[in-house]
């Protein structure tokens, strides 16, 4: 049964896995699995952020229409088994697994279902997910396991954009209990349920029995603890307060060697870490200065020194490990400090400036703080005035949804497919967070959308990426190679989206 959401926690001065085994009333046979969260942990409702661990909490509790198998490089399904392109393109139909119950004994997922969970997300205020669905005109129930998806114009990259991120809820518990039953009956079809949740402490999941694909060794249990601080990861790994301590900065590794109790698990990702400036904020509204900022940033200098080498460079929006790259973006600015004031100096700053704000997140990404104040000193070098500003995560990233921070150091994660990500950040109107308009993208993003090929499809998705990197939006970095802390009785899936799905991790 789903414990109370808001019961108090204290156990602050008991070690932490004899407090979760009392606490959370797990049973002696029990494999518990509790690893560390530097994400947000705000929210059970299940559209009321954007961000990639919550859409894989999510997606395993409720269940999602399909994923993206890192592994197979490919689409699957979970709540759907098979799905059709129809209409000339501009619908995707559908089918529904008839094999599956909701994880308190009740039915399975209908069409019904799907359509209220799109209507919730598309007119609940409290929802950050309409961007999703950007290219939907409707969804329509056909039958009780069938649902039609249709799009304003035919849509190639529909799974993209919701597979792995569509969270399914019930239409019928939603209708009972309204939006208290995310808190009071977060039931779904994932292989896990909710167990126990509080506010910036921690969410913690339990196995499903009713999912029909049972693994038996895999966690019963996994508990996301939030932990901010690296040092306070790698400490609760080496006490065995946590089994898997993700986001080990390259600094750290060495605690972690010449230990039998414990493994380094690297991984590529694809996760896209970059500098935002808004062309819809001054001085960022001329290109000129836009790239003298990309020209000011020594990109190999801070892998080197402050990532030790553990990041892959990103020379504009497509890298190494994602779909449709073949090489570098022609236009992408390289370290010339000579042009950036040069850049500077045409633009009207000889003397001196201009002045602006960075914004960075500390403890959000692998050495963020000292990242972004590498990079202020180095454009003030250049001739930028900055001032470097650090707020809370949650704040950062509020202001960042809502178009309110003209220039930021961040990442965006489950860039596999980078059709869906370069619109979200890029395309007119898809969202506020950078404010990046230009019609010959606009057009590119939708003869994308129309183009099933996959190969003419890359093509059109790398014209963008050229695009974007000689207007210089954002300034392109690299891509993290994630390092994560796991106990020697833990296969972790070397997963380049740095998160897991549970069911693939195995405890000995």
């Amino acid at each position: 049964m789903f414990r109370n959401p808001f019961r108090s926690w204290l156990c602050a001065a008991v070690a932490v896995p004899v407090c979760l085994l009392g606490a959370l009333e797990s049973q002696a046979a029990d494999r518990v699995l509790t690893v560390t969260s530097t994400s947000t942990i705000t929210t059970m409702d299940p559209y009321a952020e954007s961000e990639s661990q919550l859409y894989f909490i999510w997606c395993q509790v409720y269940g999602c229409l399909g994923r993206l198998d890192y592994e197979k490089k490919a689409f699957v399904g979970m709540l759907a088994d098979k799905w059709e392109v129809i209409n000339q393109g501009k619908t995707w139909r559908f089918t529904l697994r008839t094999d599956l119950k909701r994880s308190d004994g009740g039915p399975g997922p209908t069409a019904r279902d799907v359509v209220h969970s799109w209507k919730r997300i598309m007119t609940d205020p409290d929802s950050q997910q309409r961007f999703l669905f950007s290219s939907v005109q409707d969804m329509v129930v056909v039958d009780e396991k069938t649902v039609d998806i249709n799009t304003k114009e035919p849509s190639s990259q529909l799974a993209a954009d919701i597979f792995g991120q569509f969270a399914i809820t019930s239409a019928d518990l939603f209708e009972k209990y309204g939006k208290d039953a995310d808190k009071s009956h977060p039931y779904g079809w994932g292989p896990y349920k909710y167990q126990d949740f509080a506010t910036d402490e921690r969410y913690v999941l339990r196995k499903n029995e009713l999912w029909p694909e049972k693994k038996p060794e895999a966690p019963d249990v996994v508990v996301y603890r939030q932990m901010r601080e690296p040092e306070q990861r790698v400490t609760a790994l080496l006490n065995n307060e946590v089994q898997v301590a993700r986001l080990v900065p390259p600094q750290l590794v060495e605690r972690l060697k010449n230990r039998p109790d414990v493994k380094v698990v690297p991984t590529g990702s694809v996760e896209i870490m970059f500098v935002a400036m808004s062309p819809a904020a001054k001085p960022w509204d001329d290109v000129r200065v836009r790239r003298a900022a990309a020209h000011a940033i020594n990109r190999d200098a801070l892998m080197q020194r402050l990532l030790f080498g553990y990041a892959d460079p990103l020379n504009g929006p497509l890298g190494p490990n994602q779909f449709c790259y073949t090489g570098p973006a022609k236009s992408a600015a390289t370290y010339d400090p000579q042009k950036s004031k040069a850049l500077l100096a045409e633009a009207g700053y000889a003397g001196g400036g201009p002045e602006i704000d960075f914004y960075s997140s500390t403890g959000r990404y692998i050495s963020d703080r000292q990242i972004s104040e590498a990079i202020a000193q180095m454009l003030t070098q250049v001739g930028f005035k900055v001032r470097l500003r650090t707020p809370e995560w949650a704040n950062l990233w509020a202001d960042v949804r809502n178009g309110k921070t003209p220039m930021y150091y961040m990442g965006r994660g489950q860039v596999a497919d980078p059709a869906v990500a370069l619109s979200q950040y890029f395309e007119t109107g898809v969202s506020p967070r950078i404010k990046y308009s230009n019609p010959e993208v606009d057009a590119l993003f939708k003869k994308g959308r129309a183009t099933f090929d996959a190969e003419q499809r890359c093509a059109i998705l790398r014209d963008v990426a050229e695009k974007l990197a000689e207007d210089a939006p954002a300034q392109f970095l690299w891509s993290h190679r994630l390092i994560n802390g796991v106990r020697s009785n833990v296969d972790w899936p070397n997963d380049p989206s740095g998160e897991a799905w549970w069911l693939d991790v195995k405890m000995h």
